[in-house]
């Protein structure tokens, strides 16, 4: 379902994610948060993460949000999470889907280094409507042993690298004072 905001939404301006977040807050009568909210807006208290992906450009592994913040959120059973994946050209939304977060199948996502881990969606979106979030929590889990594992690898192949013992630094042509 192609939507058309060039006129009275978006002005002359070319699409982008500031201003889909404007569009969708104002189809939803709130406003946008900070950066360092869970949510772009809220709608009926819920959160909603917007992810909005350009059609003609490569999003390779987009990152969906921190490992960490997801997992302290969603560790209160009273806490949703909602992400809505719009796809767009310069002047209009092609598509938009709304989901909870607890039905995006792990199969489409991988935790990846970035501060304490970052969820990256690296496959198409997969939809699991049967996920509780019980189970999405399992996954986030599961997840993130294998990126601790990766993250634990690299780290002991630069200490091998960097620490052999006692490291020596050489004095520049025989200045002490380097």
């Amino acid at each position: 379902m192609s939507q058309s905001f060039t006129s009275m939404d978006a002005g002359t301006q070319t699409l982008n994610d500031s201003i889909i977040e404007q569009i969708y807050a104002k189809k939803y009568n709130t406003t946008t948060t900070s950066r360092k909210d869970i949510g772009d807006i809220y709608v009926k208290k819920i959160p909603i993460n917007i992810k909005s992906s350009h059609v003609d450009r490569n999003n390779y592994s987009p990152n969906l949000i921190s490992a960490d913040k997801l997992y302290n959120h969603l560790s209160n059973s009273s806490n949703d999470l909602d992400f809505l994946f719009v796809k767009y050209n310069d002047d209009s939304i092609i598509s938009e889907q709304l989901v909870k977060v607890e039905h995006i199948s792990w199969d489409c996502l991988d935790i990846r280094c970035q501060g304490k881990g970052v969820i990256q969606l690296s496959k198409p979106l997969v939809i699991d409507n049967k996920q509780t979030k019980k189970q999405f929590l399992n996954g986030l889990s599961d997840a993130y042993k294998i990126y601790i594992a990766k993250e634990r690898e690299k780290l002991n192949s630069l200490e091998t690298k960097y620490c052999k013992g006692t490291p020596t630094y050489p004095e520049p042509d025989g200045d002490p004072s380097y």
